[in-house]
């Protein structure tokens, strides 16, 4: 066990560095010069420059952005900026060459808790009710009750995310029912109300995001876990277990620790869902979260910002599926964490 865990750590150092070079060359690739585009703004805002002034202007702007050798004015390789990014991303210098490092950091822990606690709180809901759904689906397979609802669920799985939230927020955020808040996950004044107030204030904000969040995620653990318990149920060791007249909850309890085996390896795969899921919801609902703060990096050239959040997301990425293979080894003993 701790052989195999040291060596998915080791694993892990390459793909980051595979994943974020990967990221930094497109960036690069892109037709954007952030040193261009901040002359073109100076410009728009009126400063006065001479064709021989611009020029200077534009080769300090590309030195300060690290485009440009200070000592031979030369143009840089892509591999000698990214050398320079990842020497500073360990020191954890990660802020842009005119962003204070304090404002920087200060960005970024003020989004993180509000997609923490949108992701973890989908998260839970999802696995509450798909977890039981997709059990009582592959125990009564082929019924025609268990038709219908999976009918309901393959229809709902073709609605995109964007959808889904337009839809909420068109049906029950202001437009026909106004039942909870369109945007924000608080109220005015409500810093002043009782901490009661204010949990019942956030959950009322939490409503519409969560469904909206949780709804994909919770498609793909019923379907998971529907599949695996009705092969499960019509597998050998089921027919012997009733057979030897076992009880309906054991039975039921063995069926189930059978089919949480494949969706333990699915649960590596959902943190990326959740992470794409929140720059959707978050813009949609105004919420001022991780994904709100890419959109808005990829969108304003912030490469400083894309870079990080691309580094983070793929460090959870990696541990969720380090974990997902815990969590596999838990349920079934005979799986071996041997590589």
């Amino acid at each position: 066990m701790l052989r195999w865990f040291l060596v998915r750590c080791a694993l892990m150092v390459p793909a980051i560095v595979g994943i974020t070079f990967l990221t930094f060359l497109l960036l690069d690739l892109a037709p954007v010069d952030r040193a261009r585009l901040e002359m073109l703004q100076a410009r728009e805002n009126g400063a006065p420059f001479q064709e021989h002034e611009r020029a200077v202007a534009l080769l300090r702007l590309q030195v300060r952005y690290g485009l440009v050798d200070a000592q031979t004015l030369q143009p840089l390789p892509v591999w000698t900026r990214y050398e320079r990014w990842a020497s500073n991303a360990l020191l954890l210098r990660l802020a842009g060459p005119d962003e204070d490092e304090a404002q920087f950091w200060r960005r970024l822990f003020d989004a993180v808790p509000v997609t923490l606690l949108l992701g973890l709180i989908s998260l839970l809901a999802a696995f509450v009710i798909g977890i039981p759904l997709g059990v009582w689906l592959g125990l009564h397979a082929g019924e025609r009750s268990e038709r219908a609802v999976s009918r309901l669920l393959f229809v709902l799985a073709g609605f995109p995310e964007v959808l889904i939230a337009t839809l909420l927020l068109i049906g029950f955020g202001g437009v026909w029912l106004r039942w909870f808040p369109a945007s924000g996950l608080h109220s005015d004044g409500i810093d002043e109300a009782s901490p009661v107030s204010q949990a019942l204030d956030l959950g009322w904000h939490l409503a519409l995001p969560v469904t909206a969040m949780a709804l994909p995620i919770l498609l793909m653990i019923v379907r998971f876990l529907r599949e695996s318990v009705s092969r499960a149920a019509v597998a050998p060791f089921a027919d012997n277990l009733r057979a030897w007249g076992l009880e309906d909850r054991l039975l039921r309890a063995r069926l189930l620790r059978a089919g949480l085996v494949p969706l333990a390896t699915m649960c590596g795969s959902l943190l990326p869902l959740v992470v794409a899921g929140s720059v959707v919801v978050e813009t949609v609902f105004s919420i001022e979260g991780i994904g709100r703060l890419a959109w808005r990096a990829v969108t304003s050239e912030d490469q400083a910002m894309v870079m990080t959040l691309v580094l983070l997301t793929s460090v959870a990425t990696l541990c969720s599926l380090v974990l997902s293979d815990f969590l596999q080894r838990l349920i079934d003993p005979r799986v071996r964490l041997t590589r």
